[in-house]
């Protein structure tokens, strides 16, 4: 989304802005806090207006809390149910809250609070395999690679162009999907459509593969957090390697 048809979604209402945070609060939502060298999945831990002071988590390694607590900005995606909020913050501090070590930073001025879905979706590597299995509505078994997944749907490789007894809109019940480290998930998936595509071999010969595209139709609150914490970490592992590689 550009920047001009975010704007309608800005809220710079100080109620609005705490009542959007104490929801993330509340439900315990993750977020992901990026900076210019790295990022952390966390939490919003507290709000405090009276010192306008916002807590958040720390990450799980000393090194990117350390390279958090350097950066100027930092950036906060969260996707809790039938949104996307994003803001920014200046330098975070690391102070004792509860007991326990917890990122501070100021109370965000300004905030996107994007109340229709824009999921954000992750491409799969090839390696480790993740794949998703279960049955069609005739009772035929499948398991397929995946290649893409966001809290919106999953899209599947198929190496060879099959026939489908399947319409748009069937639901397939308790699919398996598997993400290998990050966890395996039981869900509903609502068939979507099915794509042709053609990409050329090493050996320079037309290879035709499809792409079957389903969404969940419902993910619990459990389910959508876990599903997150996957996608964060896939994002941040590919990232990672992006990082290697132009290094």
């Amino acid at each position: 989304m550009n920047e001009a048809s975010k704007e309608q979604f800005v809220r710079r209402n100080k109620l609005g802005i705490l009542a959007v945070l104490r929801d993330l609060k509340k439900n315990n939502t993750l977020v992901m806090v990026s900076h210019g060298r790295g990022q952390f999945i966390s939490k919003i831990l507290d709000v405090l207006p009276d010192t306008n002071q916002l807590l958040f988590d720390l990450g799980s390694g000393d090194y990117d809390n350390q390279l958090a607590k350097e950066a100027q900005t930092l950036n906060f995606v969260a996707e809790p149910a039938g949104a996307k909020v994003e803001f920014t913050s200046g330098q975070a501090q690391e102070i004792i809250w509860q007991n326990l070590p917890t990122f501070s930073c100021e109370i965000p001025p300004e905030l996107y609070f994007i109340q229709r879905r824009e999921y954000f979706r992750v491409n799969i590597p090839l390696q480790p395999t993740y794949v998703c299995s279960g049955k069609f509505p005739d009772t035929s078994d499948f398991s397929f690679r995946l290649k893409d997944i966001s809290l919106g749907g999953i899209g599947l490789h198929v190496d060879k162009v099959m026939p489908l007894a399947i319409e748009a809109g069937t639901v397939i019940k308790d699919s398996l999907v598997e993400l290998a480290e990050f966890g395996s998930f039981r869900l509903d998936l609502e068939f979507i459509s099915a794509m042709d595509r053609q990409t050329v071999s090493s050996k320079g010969e037309t290879v035709t593969s499809q792409r079957l595209s389903f969404r969940f139709p419902y993910l619990s609150p459990a389910q959508e957090r876990d599903l997150q914490r996957a996608i964060f970490e896939l994002e941040k592992q590919q990232h990672q390697k992006a990082k290697r590689f132009r290094d």
